[in-house]
């Protein structure tokens, strides 16, 4: 099974997950939501992963997405990942297309996923014209 950690920001993971299953219909298992709360430090952060991790019985391969780029729960997912030898693709700044896009194509390889999801974040961000 693959399994899409999502590590952001505490309510935004809760948030995005709750919509991917309504639009399913459905719970998501594949769907790791670790929410940071604002006092978290990262060693809270790295701990918070790794009991993920270890629950969902240590995959070697996951995807992962995080919502801000050099922020706290985005740090604590790189210090975690430097201490494991897991391969890994995922992108920050995560949405909701990408994340359902994640979640209907969870059988290809990382890389052609990881091609998928930026190709759902280019066609999910559009300008709303007026006619």
């Amino acid at each position: 099974m693959r399994y899409v950690f999502l590590i952001c920001h505490k309510p935004l993971g809760s948030s995005l997950q709750e919509c991917v299953e309504f639009s399913f219909g459905k719970s998501i298992e594949e769907i790791i939501n670790i929410e940071v709360s604002p006092n978290d430090s990262l060693v809270e952060i790295q701990n918070l992963i790794e009991k993920a991790w270890y629950k969902c019985g240590k995959p070697r391969e996951i995807f992962v997405f995080s919502d801000l780029k050099g922020a706290t729960p985005c740090n604590g997912l790189f210090s975690w990942l430097r201490g494991k030898k897991i391969f890994y693709r995922g992108v920050t700044g995560v949405n909701l297309p990408m994340l359902v896009c994640a979640i209907n194509h969870k059988q290809l390889s990382l890389d052609s996923l990881l091609e998928k999801v930026l190709e759902a974040k280019d066609k999910g961000i559009q300008s709303l014209n007026i006619y």
